[in-house]
This record gives C-alpha cells, structure tokens and sequence, in this order.
C-alpha cells in the first residue's frame, strides 16, 4: 500500500490530496496550520511514503 499526499499550500489553506496505489483516496482543504496538516496527515493518511509540495502559479 503506497500512500502519497500532494500539497498546495497558501497563506490561510492548504489544498491536500492523498492517493494511494495511484488512485485518489481523499481530497479536501485544511488551515496552513502546521498542527492542524500533521492531524490531518496521521489521519488520512498515516501509511504516507512522500510528501509533494505544489509550487509556483
């Protein structure tokens, strides 16, 4: 089970997608609060082999 999570980080959200075994598991928004994407990570995704930041426009 290959778990990835994909995030697009702003100043007040954070766009977060998890894949796992190449499909989409889950999908959705969470505060650019560091605490708040770590308990969202350990929750929906606590198998996450790689984290990927999204960059530029």
């Amino acid at each position: 089970m290959q778990q990835y999570i994909c995030l697009d980080v702003s100043m007040k959200e954070t766009a977060v997608s998890i894949r796992q075994d190449g499909k989409r598991v889950w999908r959705g928004k969470c505060a650019s609060d560091p605490r708040l994407l770590a308990a969202l990570i350990r929750k929906r995704a606590p198998h996450a082999e790689r984290v990927v930041f999204e960059t530029g426009p």
